[in-house]
C-alpha cells in the first residue's frame, strides 16, 4: 500500500512555521509498521494545489492532505479538491449550523468568511473535527483516498489518531498484497550516529528482511529497524531476532524503544530502587533539572537543584570549600564532586548530581578549552566522577552535558558506572 503526505501553506516554504504535523503522522505510521513513501509541500497557489492532487492521486492509495481549511482568502484547500476532481463545492448544511451554535456558544460574531469552512467537494465524506471549526473531509478517486484535514497542529494529531489512522488500518486489512511489517525504534545516548551505523553494519547483512535506518534527536541518536514478512508472525519474528542483536552490540547506549523518553527511563529507574536525587549544575543553568522533572511523577524521585553559578552560591548552598576553588578552579573535577556531594547532603538524597564547565561562547583557556564540563555523581557507596570534551555552540554544550549527567545517574543504576 502507497501512502503519501501533501501539505499546503506559504508558511511552510517561507520557514516561518515548521511542519511538525508530517513527522507525527509518519512515526504513528511507523508503529503501524507502515512508511510513507513520498511528502511533498506546496505553497498557497491554487495552480499548484491542484497539479499536486491530480498527480497524486494516480500512483498514492491513500493521501493525508493538510492545511488550507480556514476561513481566510489564503485557505483554498477545499476549493482546489473539488477542481481537482471536477465536482462542485457545496455547501454542507449540518457543518454550517454547527459552526454558528459554536460561535453562538463563545458569544462570537459570525462573519461570512466563517461559512466558507462549511463549504465541501460534492461527494466527499464529511467528518466532524471535536476540537475546532474545520470539517475533515474524504474523497475516494479512483482508487486513491485522500483524507483532508487542518493543519493546526491539535486538530491534526486529533482527528489522525481518531479518523485517519483507524482507517488506512481497514484499508490495510483489505489489502491482499499487503506486505507485513513490524517496526522498532531503539533509543541510545552517548553514541554518536556514525558509531552506532558502524555497530550494527554487520548486522545488516544478516538480518536481510529488516531495514536499518537511522535518525538524530540531539542529544540522543535513534536507530529504526522495519522488518518485512509474507505473515505478521513473519515480521514480528525477523524483528524480535534484529532487535535482540543490536540490543546485544549497542549496550549500554540503548536506553529505550518506541516512545520511551530518556527522562521518563532515568525516572523509572530511581522509582523501582525508592531512591532521590538532588541536583547543583553550574554550566547548565537548570537545564538538568528541568529535564529531570519533565515526566509526570518527577516528585516521587527529584528532590531540588541549585543553579549555582557563582563561586559564592557554591560555597554557600553545596558547601565546596573556597581553597578547592582557589586551587583547582571552578571548573574541576574536584568541584564538581563537592558540589555532588553537597547536593546529596542538602537534599537528603539517595544521589547526588554535580556539574561544572564551560559553554562559551567565552571562558575557555588552552588547559580548559570551550566544552570542558566535568561531572560528579555521589552515591552512597562513594563518589565518581567523569569528564567531557564537549564540542558545538553554547545550546548543544549545555543540553548534551545535561544529558550526560543523567546518564551517568542512569548507568550507576544499572551497574555499568563511566570509568573515573
Amino acid at each position: 500500500m502507497r501512502i503519501e503526505v501533501l501539505c499546503t501553506g506559504d508558511e511552510l516554504l517561507s520557514g516561518l512555521t515548521t511542519d511538525t504535523n508530517s513527522p507525527y503522522f509518519m512515526g504513528k505510521l511507523f508503529d503501524m509498521g507502515e512508511k510513507v513513501a513520498r511528502s511533498q509541500t506546496v505553497g498557497d497557489v491554487r495552480e499548484h494545489i491542484i497539479e499536486a492532487l491530480t498527480s497524486v492521486r494516480t500512483r498514492a492509495d491513500a493521501v493525508l492532505v493538510s492545511g488550507g481549511l480556514g476561513p481566510t482568502a489564503d485557505d483554498l484547500t477545499a476549493e482546489c479538491a473539488a477542481e481537482a476532481a471536477r465536482v462542485r463545492l457545496i455547501e454542507n448544511a449540518e457543518v454550517l449550523a454547527e459552526l454558528k451554535a459554536r460561535f453562538a456558544k463563545r458569544n462570537f460574531a459570525f462573519t461570512p468568511n466563517n461559512a466558507k469552512q462549511a463549504l465541501v467537494p460534492e461527494g466527499a465524506e464529511v467528518v466532524r473535527n471535536p476540537v475546532g471549526t474545520a470539517p475533515m473531509f474524504i474523497q475516494h478517486i479512483e482508487g486513491c483516498t485522500l483524507f483532508f484535514v487542518p493543519g493546526v497542529p491539535r486538530e491534526y494529531r486529533v482527528l489522525v489518531d481518531r479518523e485517519v489512522l483507524p482507517r488506512i488500518a481497514k484499508m490495510l486489512e483489505r489489502d491482499r498484497s499487503r506486505v507485513f511489517r513490524a517496526a522498532r525504534l531503539l533509543k541510545t545516548i552517548g553514541m554518536a550516529e556514525s558509531h552506532l551505523d558502524a555497530r550494527v553494519a554487520p548486522l545488516a547483512k544478516i538480518h536481510n528482511r529488516v531495514t536499518f535506518g537511522f535518525r538524530t534527536h540531539a542529544p540522543e541518536n535513534h536507530l529504526k529497524l522495519l522488518a518485512e514478512g509474507r505473515s505478521q508472525q513473519e515480521a514480528d519474528e525477523a524483528l524480535a531476532a534484529a532487535e535482540r542483536d543490536c540490543r546485544e552490540v549497542l549496550a549500554p547506549y540503548v536506553f529505550g524503544a518506541d516512545q520511551d523518553s530518556f527522562a521518563a527511563v532515568v525516572g523509572s529507574l530511581l522509582r523501582e530502587r525508592n531512591a532521590t536525587v538532588g541536583i547543583a549544575e553550574s554550566c547548565t543553568g537548570g537545564l538538568t533539572a528541568e529535564l529531570l522533572s519533565a515526566p509526570a511523577g518527577a516528585s516521587n524521585y527529584f528532590i531540588g537543584s541549585a543553579v549555582v553559578y557563582a563561586n559564592s552560591m557554591k560555597e554557600r548552598w553545596a558547601g565546596v570549600r573556597r581553597e578547592s576553588l582557589e586551587t583547582y578552579g571552578a571548573v574541576s573535577k574536584e568541584v564538581a564532586i563537592e558540589l555532588a556531594e553537597g547536593a546529596r547532603r542538602e537534599c537528603s538524597a539517595t544521589y547526588g548530581l554535580g556539574i561544572t564547565g564551560i559553554a562559551g561562547p567565552t571562558g575557555g583557556t588552552p588547559e580548559k578549552p570551550i566544552g570542558t564540563v566535568y561531572f560528579a555523581l555521589a552515591t552512597p557507596q562513594g563518589t565518581q566522577s567523569h569528564h567531557q570534551a564537549l564540542f558545538g555552540d553554547r545550546e548543544r554544550i549545555r543540553l548534551f552535558a545535561a544529558a550526560h549527567a543523567l546518564d551517568m545517574l542512569r548507568r550507576h543504576l544499572l551497574g555499568v558506572d563511566f570509568k573515573s
